[in-house]
């Protein structure tokens, strides 16, 4: 492996199911649904786009490597061009062909996959026996093609594994295209389960720090395959099941597979354990924080104990046959009666279906007597849920001249922003570009939503609707959606569980922006205040919205998404009621100060098939010293939903129905897939955001070009020699951004190969590619432009990948999605997008976990560029090492020019442009760029200078303000380390810490400085958190507000009159840089910000440089200043409100004549 700058060891603190867009919280403790304690500081806030807090992954099942016998069966292959890639457990993690084609499949896909599993036994390292033994899951088809991807998963006795042992087999056209696995060769059969379910999930819910006993589990019920508990102070359901798992070491263990869920009050807190169902040891753990009638209707309030007024309707004639009357509480957890009363008052009939909507219908035979009839709504006499204000309901009464029944009711209507609000903070405006969509818009009036009606095969049936009555529920709960306020415990979603509730489904709420018109004041908290009804509304049609979207992708009953029915399309009835459930300005009322749990955040809880995914969606609030987002309400923000309900997409349709995302590299990805998948469904429908369309979060942040990330997706330079190169180190948000910038330029790609026949700006077309009607699918994928083909196949390829899958994993799966919908059209455009960052055929990565992975950038069908790289400083060959790409710190060198090092000063890369990075040993960074054509060689000359301010030229470091730490480093050249100036209690803008350096070799003019500002990871303590328990002198070096901003070059010129030694040195300022000369804006400083920068200074005599911090990023920028809502227990200004004020730091200083 080439060497790499300095890094560390780093477990994931969050699993990849879980990642959500932003998590805050308290680092270093377990994510807890009580009442979070306020932080000690501000550096142990989690923001926006950091890890979620929370225990790490644990995960006991070891590894093995591939017997010698599968190594020469691989070698066999690898002759035939095949190539493959191991797995933990010693068997093919992927195997594949530039061809896309492995052999012949005769047969049906599931025969033709199982054939072919037959005859490379030896290759899998299981025998035929076992092969025969493989459980069909699915054989699961692609979006509109006739290739499968057939899942099989092994057993074990009686048992399904919990995890792993699958392997997936690509089959099209007659050919087996694509294979990946987590198989085992293990033949072992578990133990008996000696645990009961409920025991096992008391083990699970102590080892992620919950306190309960036996006596907390209230109730237990076995159905659709789980033992489902009832457990005193948790707000959802916890399930358990027996599976087993197996071990590399070819046992298997009996295990019960737990859920321990309870999101409230702002709080996400959800894992899934696998708990020894002998020993009750906790083998496996991941966090998962990601007709024709009439109508007339009514509404009201009832009590606990009281019921509601009557509601009368007349029957005008004697022709009527049947009553029908449907009611919706508003808490759909209250247990209502509805009961029917003739004109004389007698009740008729009265109906409890334990459910919320209720319904009842009186047809009593013949006609009925025309006159004033009533309904009435009463509370449940003996809930099984305690009542819960507010008592409001809606319903409908329907009348029919016919005996059956026949409702008839309006069709839906919502109102809702289609990409999020204008992006205007003047406290006085009232967006004005909200739309109403309507279910039908022939005969409706007041349609804008474009392009018409939102009726689609995808859906069915109106959103709200509910297949189980097969009548509407007059809310915000439907067959894909339950979407609720959440604005406190006890319930989730918590609060007073407000959504509108409308007779009539209109679901068109006034939208007055009051969060961000108060300035986030907290008094608009109040019930039907803070634009409630409007935000829940907004937020279950953005979640329908994806899920009708993402259906035609391949995100079908079939393959695992969230519905309350599945309709037939997956007869399994432990797949369905799990509709994703919406929870709207979570936390609002207690999450604000001090704890910060209900701001500035948006997670996912993804689950198995068949339970609810739980997404959270909070405000949004400055915060002192860690993050500055305007008063907005992030469910508004369609970037900002669409990418959490991907994490639900992409951890269902990877690794089969239960698994999810397991990995490192993984949980990166599905980090970017949310990104990528939200833009793409604004782009293609062309709903405007008002900002880059390509930034993440635009409305929520406040920022219009990068959102919460590091770089906007369309301008994005990173490569897999990158990983790492945040200043949190190796973390899924910012890793994921080196997909984001691969896929850029695959979907690019893709667009300039077919933009001559389907053109990229024809909007017509992209949307009859993307949108769906009443009556007909989007066009199939090969009729449409280049990005619908691209998003096309990241959704095939999701169905080919394992659970613990690499970014190299992904770009072979999605290869393979090429050679099965296309016939590998596109396999030349895709290998050289993929070679350009670093994902070459050459690239290589030990395991789907691992940080440090080897680039490569060579094109499989395209002749290689070699490029030799030749650094001089003036006639001499200069040491250091090439970085392909704008980053050091943590990155990887694809070449060098150390003797001692295998890598070689020469390395072959597919034809395109590339940034260069070189990085010497006493001559600094140099940048400089290289664009090369196919089958091109070219020496690519690098001219250096000394760097003589730098150590290793032989300048010193001989004296620094005092609180320094690390002064050194910002000598040593590289970024990967830095010094930190740090007071006690007056602000660096006050002090100005110092770094005083005798340059190397007696006196120099000056002309050029360069200056890093990057901060690093604190050292962990290799048990929680990557920023958590600091073990190194500097706990604080990774605090993106403490990072310098503005600094000053001051010299000095030894000589026999003069010394520059000592405390009463006559400094000379030649250079004060500007005041952004480390430009972070809103919400936060971010790497690209603080990376090294060039100055021209005054050229000056020097033989002693002091390099002065003026400002950092806390102090030195009006946008962390002052107070900036009108919270009154959130105090903004970064300097008086926390500590980010006292220290400032930097990475390098280096100087050049």
């Amino acid at each position: 492996m080439p060497d790499r700058s300095p890094t560390r060891s780093w477990r994931r603190a969050a699993g990849a199911a879980t990642a959500g867009l932003l998590v805050l919280g308290v680092a270093g403790l377990p994510a807890s649904s009580a009442g979070a304690p306020a932080p000690s500081s501000l550096d142990e806030l989690v923001t926006w786009g950091d890890t979620a807090p929370g225990l790490s992954n644990l995960d006991e099942r070891g590894s093995v490597l591939p017997t010698a016998a599968q190594k020469a069966a691989a070698s066999l292959l690898r002759a035939q061009d095949v190539t493959v890639r191991w797995n933990d457990f010693g068997t093919p993690a992927s195997v594949s062909s530039p061809t896309g084609d492995l052999g012949a499949a005769a047969g049906d896909p599931a025969t033709a996959a199982r054939t072919w599993l037959a005859a490379h036994t030896d290759l899998l390292g299981v025998s035929a026996a076992q092969v025969a033994g493989l459980e069909l899951v699915n054989s699961q088809k692609l979006a509109d093609s006739p290739a499968r991807a057939v899942l099989f998963r092994q057993r074990f006795g009686d048992l399904t594994p919990a995890l792993g042992s699958m392997v997936t087999v690509g089959v099209a056209d007659g050919r087996i295209a694509y294979v990946s696995s987590s198989l085992t060769r293990t033949t072992a059969s578990p133990d008996a389960a000696v645990l009961t379910p409920t025991q096992a999930w008391l083990r699970a819910a102590q080892n992620v720090g919950r306190d309960v006993v036996a006596g907390d589990v209230l109730d237990t019920v076995a159905k659709t395959g789980w033992t489902r508990l009832q457990v005193a102070g948790f707000a959802q359901e916890q399930v358990a099941r027996l599976r087993a798992l197996a071990f590399a070491d070819g046992s298997v263990r009996p295990v019960f597979e737990t859920n321990v869920v309870d999101v409230k009050g702002g709080s996400a807190f959800a894992y899934t354990l696998m708990v020894d169902a002998v020993t009750g040891r906790v083998l496996h753990r991941e966090n998962q924080v990601e007709q024709s009638s009439d109508a007339v209707p009514f509404n009201g309030e009832i009590t606990a104990t009281e019921c509601g007024p009557l509601h009368p309707f007349e029957l005008t004639d004697d022709a009527t046959k049947q009553i029908n009357v449907v009611a919706s509480a508003a808490n759909p957890l209250n247990d209502i009666v509805v009961k029917i009363l003739g004109p004389g008052g007698e009740v008729l009939t009265s109906g409890d279906l334990l459910a919320s909507p209720e319904t009842v219908s009186y047809a009593p035979g013949g006609t009925l007597a025309a006159g004033i009839y009533n309904v009435q709504v009463c509370p449940f006499e003996d809930p099984t849920v305690p009542f819960v204000g507010p008592g409001a309901y809606a319903g409908v009464v329907t009348t029919s001249d016919q005996g059956g029944a026949e409702v008839g009711v309006p069709l839906p209507r919502w109102t809702y922003f289609l990409a999020n609000p204008e992006l205007n903070e003047d406290t006085t405006h009232v967006p004005t570009n909200r739309v109403t969509g309507c279910w039908r818009v022939t005969g409706a009036e007041g349609c804008d939503t474009p392009p018409g009606s939102l009726e689609n095969l995808a859906a069915r049936s109106p959103w709200d609707h509910d297949f189980t009555t097969n009548l509407p529920t007059f809310t915000t709960v439907g067959n894909a959606a339950s979407t609720h306020e959440a604005w406190l415990s006890p319930l989730t979603p918590g609060g007073l569980f407000q959504a509108p509730v409308s007779p009539t489904r209109e679901y068109t709420a006034e939208f007055t922006d009051a969060w961000q018109n108060s300035q986030c004041d907290p008094s608009q908290l109040v019930p039907g205040g803070n634009d409630i009804d409007a935000s829940v509304t907004n937020l279950f049609v953005s979640h329908n919205r994806m899920h009708d979207y993402s259906y035609f992708l391949g995100f079908t009953e079939a393959n695992y998404n969230m519905q309350q029915k599945n309709l037939g399309a997956n007869p399994d009835p432990t797949r369905e009621n799990d509709p994703e459930v919406g929870n709207a300005q979570a936390g609002a009322l207690t999450g604000g100060s001090p704890s910060y749990l209900g701001r500035d955040n948006a997670n996912q809880i993804a689950l198995q098939d068949g339970i609810p995914g739980i997404t959270n969606q909070y405000l949004f609030q400055p915060i002192a010293g860690a993050f500055y987002a305007p008063c907005t309400d992030g469910g508004l923000d369609m970037s900002i939903v669409g990418h959490e309900y991907t994490h639900a997409i992409s951890n269902r349709m990877i690794g089969g129905p239960d698994e999810g995302i397991t990995s490192e590299q993984g949980g990166a990805m599905g980090e970017s897939w949310g990104d990528l998948v939200a833009g793409e469904y604004l782009f293609s429908h062309d709903y405007s955001n008002g900002a880059n369309p390509w930034a993440v979060g635009p409305y929520a942040t406040g920022n219009k070009h990068e959102g919460i990330r590091d770089y906007a997706i369309n301008d994005n330079p990173l490569t897999y020699a990158d990983y790492g190169f945040d200043s949190t180190g190796p973390e899924v948000h910012a890793d994921g951004e080196i997909w984001n910038g691969t896929m850029w330029d695959v979907r690019q790609a893709l667009v300039d190969k077919w933009n001559s026949s389907f053109p990229y700006g024809d909007k017509a077309l992209q949307l009859r590619c993307a949108r769906g009607t009443a009556t007909s699918s989007p066009l199939p994928a090969d009729q449409c432009p280049g990005n619908r083909r691209w998003v096309q196949l990241m959704f095939d390829a999701f169905l080919l990948q394992q659970g613990s899958t690499s970014m190299l994993d992904a770009r072979d799966a999605m290869l393979a999605a090429d050679q099965m919908r296309f016939g590998g059209a596109n396999q030349k455009v895709l290998w050289q997008a993929f070679a350009r960052n670093g994902m070459g055929s050459d690239a290589s990565t030990p395991t789907a976990d691992d940080s440090e992975p080897t680039p490569g950038w060579q094109a499989t069908g395209t002749p290689s560029a070699t490029v030799t790289f030749a650094p001089k400083q003036g006639s001499a060959m200069a040491p250091g090492k090439v970085y392909l790409g704008r980053w050091e710190a943590r990155a990887t060198p694809s070449a060098d020019t150390l003797p001692a090092t295998p890598l070689g000063s020469s390395v072959k890369v597919a034809p395109g442009t590339y940034d260069v990075l070189f990085v010497g040993a006493g001559t600094g960074h140099t940048r400089s760029t290289l664009t090369v054509s196919a089958g091109q060689t070219v020496t690519k000359t690098i001219s250096v200078k000394q760097n003589v301010a730098s150590a290793t030229s032989g300048a010193k470091v001989i004296a620094s303000s005092p609180g320094s730490l690390n002064a050194a480093s910002l000598i040593d050249d590289t970024e990967a380390s830095n010094w930190a100036g740090v007071n006690e209690t007056d602000g660096v803008d006050v002090t100005n810490p110092y770094v005083v350096v005798d340059l190397a070799g007696g006196a120099h003019t000056v002309r050029t400085a360069r200056v890093s500002a990057m901060l690093r990871p604190a050292e962990a303590s290799g048990d929680e958190l990557p920023l958590a328990a600091a073990t190194d002198d500097d706990p604080g070096s990774g605090s993106r507000f403490t990072a310098l901003r503005k600094f000053a070059i001051e010299v000095c010129l030894q000589s026999a009159e003069v010394s520059c030694v000592g405390d009463d040195v006559a400094w000379t300022r030649i250079y004060t840089s500007p005041d952004n000369a480390f430009p972070g804006v809103r919400p936060r400083p971010v790497a690209p910000n603080l990376a090294l920068r060039e100055f021209d200074v005054p050229d000056t005599k020097a033989t002693h440089v002091r390099f002065v911090a003026l400002e950092n990023q806390c102090t030195g920028y009006a946008g962390y200043a002052g107070e900036l809502d009108n919270d009154p227990l959130n105090d903004t200004d970064c300097a008086a409100a926390s500590d980010a004020d006292l220290a400032v730091r930097a990475a390098e200083l280096q100087l050049f004549e």
